[in-house]
């Protein structure tokens, strides 16, 4: 079957007519047209053809030049300048699908509304940058889970896969393992998937026996309803602590990963007739809350109730606040997943352990 020319549109042309003739095309615009001597190249994307076509040379040549493969200083310099009159970028996902990395790394964000979260992506798009590859974040949402999410990345066949949180099952992470682009997590110690995390065991222990040595006895653990991978460690932790000195765990729990959550969850914990002497919260946000909640009931922080915080927020320091909490260290975790993730670009299988990085206690004025 043979196909039909398609021509411009008579009305369409006129109006492009117009625009030149009163001036109002942008230089960018004029540039494209100068370079390509036509007016439907305006319109279009500018491909490896038409640089090709400019610099007088195959089009498997261009594709050469752009992706490491053999050509002479001389064409190389003629595409390249071609290229460069024209605006032309090469497309990743086609350079993918001729074997070669694409420089792409996925985020697959669980969570949106934490500042610890909001860091954490800080940190791992500014090392994506400095490793010269280019991040693609996919948040998850109430109607695309971690598999949907994981799904949707391959479409872009990114070099590597980073779960950032959430709660992700073993049928998950099955399927995850069974991928051919390596999958790393980030903040969990799931088995199974390589990654890196904070040791919140660690975490939940020190901040216990850092309470249980100031003179608490009756200490409270809050935290979310959603029984994540880091929840559950941080509270065997606290637990042990306790166990090991002959304390009871009290616990509070709130639907909402939030201050307000935190609020909610310490008000509950305050209007007992034996209230907690220390409060152990999942995360700062909770701790922030429990703050607030702490001031509703005339409670003196520390000397009624001491309040400990985890992940070590920046708003955790401000002397509002004065927050003690036990920080991530997320400069190492962040430095040892790019480490892993420039094995795999090189060759080397993906990693199925977990890099554990020791929490760091830091006294403030809420715990002392």
């Amino acid at each position: 079957m043979q196909c039909k020319t398609a021509r411009p549109h008579p009305s369409r042309h006129g109006r492009l007519a117009k625009r030149r003739a009163l001036g109002s095309e942008s230089p960018w615009t004029e540039k494209r047209r100068q370079s390509t001597g036509s007016v439907a190249s305006v319109k279009s994307r500018v491909t490896a053809q038409h640089v090709a076509d400019k610099a007088g040379v195959s089009r498997s040549a261009v594709s050469r030049c752009f992706g490491d493969g053999l050509v002479s200083d001389d064409t190389r310099k003629r595409i390249e300048a071609a290229a460069e009159a024209l605006g032309y970028r090469p497309n990743a996902i086609a350079r993918s699908l001729t074997g070669r990395s694409t420089g792409l790394v996925a985020l697959l964000l669980a969570e949106m509304e934490n500042p610890h979260v909001d860091l954490v992506l800080k940190k791992l798009l500014l090392a994506i940058a400095e490793a010269d590859k280019r991040a693609l974040v996919i948040p998850e949402t109430p109607r695309q889970d971690v598999t949907e999410s994981t799904m949707h990345a391959l479409d872009y066949q990114v070099d590597a896969i980073i779960v950032v949180g959430g709660t992700v099952s073993d049928r998950v992470v099955g399927q995850l393992r069974a991928l051919d682009t390596p999958v790393f997590q980030f903040g969990r110690q799931l088995d199974g998937l390589g990654g890196v995390a904070c040791d919140s065991h660690l975490g939940g222990l020190l901040g216990g026996q850092f309470l249980i040595r100031s003179g608490r006895r009756r200490i409270a653990y809050m935290t979310k309803a959603s029984q994540t991978d880091s929840n559950q460690r941080r509270r065997a932790g606290l637990a042990a602590a306790l166990d090991a000195a002959g304390l009871p765990l009290l616990e509070e729990h709130s639907e909402e990963n939030s201050f307000e959550g935190g609020y909610n969850a310490a008000t509950r914990l305050f209007a007992r007739l034996e209230r907690p002497d220390a409060l152990f919260c999942f995360n700062d946000m909770f701790a922030l809350g429990a703050l607030q909640a702490a001031a509703a009931f005339r409670l003196r922080v520390p000397e009624d109730v001491a309040i400990l915080g985890f992940d070590d927020i920046p708003m955790a320091a401000w002397p509002a606040f004065g927050l003690s909490s036990l920080r991530p260290n997320l400069d190492a975790q962040v430095a040892r997943l790019m480490a892993m993730i420039a094995e795999v670009c090189d060759g080397a299988p993906p990693r199925r352990t977990v890099d554990l990085v020791v929490p760091e206690l830091v006294i403030r004025r809420t715990a002392c």
